[in-house]
């Protein structure tokens, strides 16, 4: 049996901001996260972030015919988002080791996140199009990944509304 174990807050991963702004900060509750899953997610998310920044620092991308829209996440997955955000990695890779399946995740985080969680969608349902024509070397998210982002999303901006926490109920991997 799995013993239920709830990370402590961090800062946001959906972009930096100063915790002494002053502004409100709401908690956010992810529940029941699915480990294999966050992973393969998270790895997704990374090797997409990589590939954007390369490009960002091609000096030949201006003079390649580049579509516009890729050029457009270029700037913005390589040169905005290129910094890693705030996660609790090491919390998860114990979880792992431990030979847990799910954790629980707690952030303190600002309203305006909320903006970001929005981009960051369109951001990676648009990377997630360059991926599927294979116009990057990154593969595609596999469908369950991308149901699992959505609700890690949904769960903030659901959460900073004022809504309940809704735990992940879909499955634990990939099939």
């Amino acid at each position: 049996m799995t013993q239920r174990r709830t990370v402590e807050p961090h800062e946001s991963p959906l972009g930096r901001y100063d915790p002494e702004s002053g502004d409100e900060l709401f908690e956010v509750r992810l529940l029941n996260v699915p480990l294999q899953l966050m992973v393969l997610g998270r790895e997704h998310h990374d090797e997409v972030m990589r590939e954007f920044a390369v490009l960002a620092l091609d000096e030949r991308m201006s003079s390649e015919p580049v579509p516009a829209k890729m050029l457009d996440l270029i700037d913005t997955l390589g040169r905005q988002y290129g910094a890693a955000s705030a996660r609790p990695d090491a919390e998860i890779e114990a979880a792992i080791e431990r030979g847990e399946t799910t954790i629980d995740l707690v952030y303190h985080v600002p309203g305006h996140v909320v903006d970001a969680a929005n981009r960051l969608e369109e951001l990676m349902a648009e990377a997630d199009e360059f991926c599927h024509e294979r116009q990057l070397l990154t593969l595609e998210r596999s469908p369950v990944v991308m149901e699992l982002a959505k609700w890690y999303l949904d769960q903030f901006r659901i959460q900073i509304a004022g809504g309940a926490p809704v735990p992940w109920t879909g499955p634990l991997e990939v099939d």
